[in-house]
């Protein structure tokens, strides 16, 4: 009997504490509500923001490349007499001025590919020659827009079509052409190793300007050489 009355207070206290665990168990959140705590949206927001960027910025860029493709739309009759930045842009209308330049103005246009040049009239005297050009660089005064250097380029070429156009040239700028035959002979479409050509300056009568020619290397096995004309305002 002494055994019994000391346990039922134990009983009594196990009964009290199991009634009170069952009315506070309701109000703990339900387990499927727990999910929620994590808010999967922004968790990839900043991706998704990062990726629009991005996106938008290679857009531009493929915008700015895309616009700066070389066109005419009133062709110079010879861009050797070309004394002025507003001649090129209404010649060239895919020149861009680029940025960084404080001493002077400088103008680019590139063709995408070096392919399907712009024709760019040459004319000294009588003689002219049409060049191709796919890249054209120009570079001028800030204050009044006159010519300082003017660079141009042509597509890729073979020995046999590098050989023809600098003997136009040659023969435009009244100058021998036996040292550039010699070099076209020498090198012939193998320009791994091979030394380039370079025309010495060469100076107009009643001109401002000095003109000259030099090969470059494509790394082209089939059309190694281009011709790089440049114009330089004295």
């Amino acid at each position: 009997m002494k055994r019994l009355i000391w346990l039922l207070p134990v009983l009594v206290v196990a009964l009290v504490t199991w009634l009170c665990l069952n009315k506070q168990s309701p109000q703990k959140p339900p387990v499927p509500e727990l999910p929620n705590a994590v808010v999967m949206p922004r968790l990839y927001q900043p991706e998704t923001n990062e990726a629009g960027i991005i996106s938008n910025t290679v857009s531009m860029q493929a915008a700015q490349r895309s616009t700066n493709i070389i066109e005419s739309t009133v062709p110079l009759t010879n861009a050797l007499t070309a004394t002025n930045i507003e001649q090129w842009k209404l010649a060239v209308t895919g020149l861009k001025r680029l940025t960084g330049f404080t001493m002077s103005q400088h103008w680019l246009a590139e063709q995408p590919g070096r392919t399907n040049g712009l024709p760019i009239t040459l004319r000294v005297n009588v003689k002219a020659v049409e060049y191709s050009a796919v890249l054209i660089s120009v570079n001028a005064q800030n204050e009044n827009g006159q010519i300082m250097r003017v660079e141009m380029q042509t597509p890729n070429m073979n020995i046999d079509e590098t050989r023809e156009l600098g003997l136009q040239l040659c023969s435009m700028f009244g100058r021998d052409p036996g040292d550039y035959l010699t070099w076209c002979d020498k090198v012939g479409n193998h320009w791994l190793d091979s030394p380039l050509y370079s025309s010495r300056n060469i100076y107009v009568t009643n001109s401002n300007e000095t003109f000259g020619f030099q090969t470059l290397h494509s790394y082209n096995n089939d059309n190694p050489w281009i011709i790089n004309l440049v114009i330089t305002s004295l």
